[in-house]
């Protein structure tokens, strides 16, 4: 593989999917990002999570953490917001389009309300699809290991949770994960070894993304070589 090769990250392709299809990407209580074009010009941007979607009709946000006096000004009824989530099913993708702010709930919670366009841009983050797994692995970290929960895999990486007031890690990090084999005891597969490429908070739990190494791809494979399709995600055979 020449320099260059190296170099160059994978392409991307984006999609125009309807609202309905795309919106059922995005998790519920997942991250989001709000950019605001007021009428004379000023743009703002900042975080909130995505509560879901109102039969066919509304998005529902929660209200942005932010200073009293720019949620004033930046979020008006009848301004637009262009709204950007990472969705991390299937191949994964950059979910992004524009909304209009119809109205802003104070109580009981604080919630913004959007309508919802006919159509959103998709575009892709990975070369291949994830699949969704619920599986209970050991994190290693060094000298350290820690329960966790694999979540979703593929062959060239996954991503697992820990609880919010768990162990913090960091990107770029060496871990691996040992995925229970069954249920006896102490039996595991071998590790899924990498470093943390990304991560993703909620009130929960904490999520991280594991870009596998050489050894890791080589020991997904044999893993996913003993998983089977339950009807909604994989799980390891009888």
């Amino acid at each position: 593989m020449t320099q260059q090769q190296k170099s160059n990250p994978p392409s991307r392709t984006t999609q125009t999917l309807n609202s309905t299809d795309a919106l059922a990407m995005i998790e519920h209580g997942g991250d989001v990002t709000l950019t605001v074009n007021t009428p004379v010009g000023t743009s703002f941007r900042c975080a909130t999570q995505f509560i879901g979607a109102h039969s066919e009709y509304r998005i529902l946000l929660e209200t942005p953490k932010i200073d009293e006096s720019d949620l004033k000004y930046f979020f008006q009824e009848g301004f637009w917001l262009t709204v950007r989530a990472i969705s991390q099913r299937g191949e994964g993708g950059i979910v992004q389009f524009r909304a209009q702010l119809l109205n802003i709930v104070e109580e009981p919670l604080p919630i913004l309300i959007l309508s919802i366009p006919q159509s959103m841009q998709v575009t892709n983050l990975r070369k291949e699809p994830r699949y969704e797994v619920n599986l209970e692995a050991m994190l290693s970290t060094g000298h350290s290991q820690t329960r966790c929960e694999l979540r979703d895999m593929s062959k060239s990486g996954c991503r697992f949770i820990l609880p919010a007031l768990g162990k913090s890690l960091v990107v770029g990090q060496e871990v691996a994960l040992n995925v229970a084999a069954g249920t006896q005891k102490g039996r595991y597969f071998p590790p899924l070894s990498g470093l943390i490429c990304n991560q993703q908070k909620s009130s929960h739990y904490t999520a991280y993304g594991i870009k596998f190494d050489e050894k890791g791809e080589a020991n997904a494979k044999e893993l996913l070589s003993h998983l089977k399709f339950d009807g909604t995600k994989l799980k390891l055979r009888a």
